[in-house]
């Protein structure tokens, strides 16, 4: 048998491409270390009852999203060289950036208010039919949060993006209410803040936990 001379390794583990999940959390809640941190990798009869993959305490699913969920890492740099060489010896990163954007296709008050920084949401309850409120304007703080990006391969095993804290970052948008065209849905994206609480400075954006192995794909 002839050696294979394009050396891949296309599989489960390798081949990425689907829809994910996105869940967001409290800042103060517990930094999440482990995908069991984020979501029930079991069900229990409780008390309380859990049904598997339901979203742990603390972290709230923001639904159906269009467009996929972007994350993005760059870097500026800044470069060296001396008079005697016509070229550059040598580079080194000056800052690091990283964000997490998608849009929100549930147009709902509480994926609303996530989104556009709003005000807290109150019921009145004094009309016949109950009515919600909740308002936009000039926030002069970005709320910080913790994000979870969960991917699921056909064979089950889940891949997720940890993010420690992040806060909104400037994105313009609109509602659209038309006769025709697509539904409604809000674009957003949150800055990653470097969590300076880790020691690791690779690590202070955020973490990867795969299910998948190279033994175990």
């Amino acid at each position: 048998m002839s050696a294979d001379f394009h050396r891949t390794s296309v599989d489960n583990r390798s081949f990425i491409r689907g829809a994910a999940r996105l869940l967001i959390a409290p800042a103060e809640i517990t930094r999440p270390t482990r995908i069991s941190d984020v979501i029930a990798l079991a069900s229990s009869s409780g008390p309380p009852a859990v049904g598997l993959y339901d979203a742990a305490s603390g972290w709230t699913d923001l639904g159906a999203t269009k467009t996929g969920i972007q994350i993005t890492i760059n870097n500026a740099e800044e470069t060296f060289d001396v008079d005697q060489v016509y070229g550059d010896i040598s580079s080194a990163p000056t800052s690091w950036e990283c964000s997490v954007g998608t849009q929100l296709a549930e147009m709902t008050p509480e994926k609303m208010q996530v989104a556009w920084e709003g005000s807290a949401i109150t019921v009145d309850n004094s009309p016949a039919i109950p009515e919600q409120e909740f308002g936009f304007g000039q926030a002069t703080s970005y709320t910080q949060r913790r994000v979870a990006v969960l991917f699921q391969r056909p064979n089950g095993k889940i891949r997720a993006y940890l993010f420690h804290k992040v806060q909104r970052m400037p994105q313009e948008s609109s509602i659209t209410h038309a006769k025709t065209g697509e539904q409604i849905s809000i674009p957003v994206r949150w800055r990653c803040l470097a969590d300076t609480t880790i020691t690791d400075p690779f690590k202070r954006y955020f973490i990867i936990r795969d299910q998948s192995t190279p033994l175990s794909p």
